[in-house]
């Protein structure tokens, strides 16, 4: 009997840490011009290592995740990508400042 073992390695990913463009599109379904108008709109950060070598911080993971999902699912262009981004981030802030005050108001 053959018994067959994988295994499996992790690195969490941080500030410092970049990936390569190939990866996000398998991550987030993107295409690499798609990740780079973004880049050009600020919406994440990008560096190119070598001549036609792009990457991505890996922060922006996240982003480019929902970033897919809205263009995919929705068929949402680039530049309403990034408005929905800043306004899903806005709505975010504000939810968390609410629940903030709302933990203040209580101990009173």
């Amino acid at each position: 009997m053959v018994r067959v073992t994988q295994v499996l390695e992790a690195h969490v990913l941080g500030e410092g840490d970049w990936i390569a463009m190939r990866e996000i599109g398998e991550l987030c379904r993107l295409d690499p011009d798609s990740v780079l108008e973004l880049s050009a709109l600020g919406i994440v950060s990008s560096r190119e290592r070598a001549p036609g070598e792009w990457q991505v911080a890996a922060t922006a993971l996240p982003r480019l995740r929902v970033a897919g999902r809205l263009m995919h699912d929705l068929g949402i262009n680039v530049s309403g990508v990034a408005l929905a981004l800043e306004l899903l981030e806005a709505q975010h802030e504000l939810e968390r400042r609410l629940r903030h005050l709302e933990r203040l108001a209580g101990d009173y």
